[in-house]
């Protein structure tokens, strides 16, 4: 990239991977159309070396910021959108060792981000990274009105057995689990038990999230962006009744329609998101077979893409147009 000078009210920021490209380039696209000044961070050719980037603090000048081939000006981003800059690609044989080696990377990309004004955040990282917490945000959701599953976590089996019924569920706070034994990382899926005949009782409940198992009718995925949401109806079959994740490439297991959610649940939607400072929420529901509807969590950086492909969903010009307000407003 050829240097050139930054106009501060038009330079937006998409802080994210190369391995996400086909998320944000869309939208990248778009605001360049409108004649922002777009910056895409590539976390992993950062982590590579392929694109240069330097970051310094003296008593002259402070903080300094150069990427690939330009000046970065984090207090002079008018609008900016922390997508998924933690994916990398692997250069290390160990999976722990790989792990180790991205924390420290995090660290030195998050001086960059927590100079970036919050207000310019489509969802500033600090507050992400808070609500991703998520009995932080259980407790937010029960605060503005939505059902929520009793949850615990506890390192103790019996106030699992005596605080929930038989048909429980186990999930984790993050979707990956590091074995250091055998260098594995796997994903957990949500994993339905019986209480207490399957609980692996020679270890230990602790750090896990436990769930009664909630009966479905149907599965909701809203995708919130500023004051639009965007819906989506999961019915699954059977046999995908555990986590539709799991199952989603398989058709006859897993269907997405275009469906109206409740307004009055949507209207809580909005207001989770306002209480927590955010502008982009893809929240998770399900819909028992009597009608009545529990939230299950806010992905503060949720996929969407295969809502657009499958749906028409049109959730990527509205997240350009949010980035584009932000910074109108700057």
């Amino acid at each position: 990239m050829a240097e050139q000078l930054q106009t501060p009210d038009r330079t937006i920021l998409i802080a994210s991977s190369s391995l996400d490209r086909v998320t944000w380039e869309p939208i990248a696209a778009d605001l360049a159309g409108r004649g922002y000044d777009v910056i895409t961070y590539e976390a992993d050719k950062v982590a590579q070396g392929t694109v240069p980037f330097d970051v310094s603090v003296n008593n002259s000048d402070g903080l300094q910021v150069r990427y690939d081939g330009r000046e970065l000006s984090p207090r002079d981003i008018a609008a900016g959108w922390y997508r998924r800059s933690n994916l990398m690609s692997n250069i290390l044989q160990g999976k722990s060792g790989q792990i180790g080696l991205d924390s420290e990377r995090k660290v030195i990309q998050a001086t960059v981000w927590d100079a970036v004004p919050e207000h310019a955040w489509l969802n500033s990282p600090e507050r992400m990274r808070r609500v991703d917490n998520k009995l932080t945000q259980l407790a937010l959701a029960r605060e503005v009105g939505f059902a929520i599953p009793d949850t615990v976590a506890t390192n103790r089996w019996e106030t699992v057995t005596q605080s929930l019924p038989e048909n429980i569920i186990f999930k984790t706070q993050y979707p990956f689990i590091m074995f250091c034994e055998t260098d594995d990382l796997k994903m957990v899926y949500t994993t339905p038990l019986h209480n207490p005949d399957q609980l692996p009782t020679a270890g230990n409940p602790f750090p896990g999230l436990w769930q009664p198992q909630v009966p479905k009718s149907r599965e909701w995925r809203i995708t919130a962006v500023g004051d639009d949401t965007f819906d989506a109806a999961i019915y699954t079959s059977d046999g995908a009744k555990d986590d539709w994740r799991k199952h989603q490439s398989d058709q006859s297991m897993v269907e997405f329609r275009s469906e109206p959610f409740p307004d009055d649940e949507k209207e809580k939607c909005m207001q989770f998101l306002g209480r927590a400072g955010l502008r982009f929420g893809a929240f998770d529901f399900i819909e028992q077979p009597d009608g009545n509807i529990t939230f299950l969590e806010c992905n503060t950086n949720g996929q969407f893409g295969w809502l657009e492909a499958k749906l028409g969903l049109p959730i990527s010009p509205a997240i350009a147009s949010e980035l584009a307000a932000i910074a109108k407003a700057a």
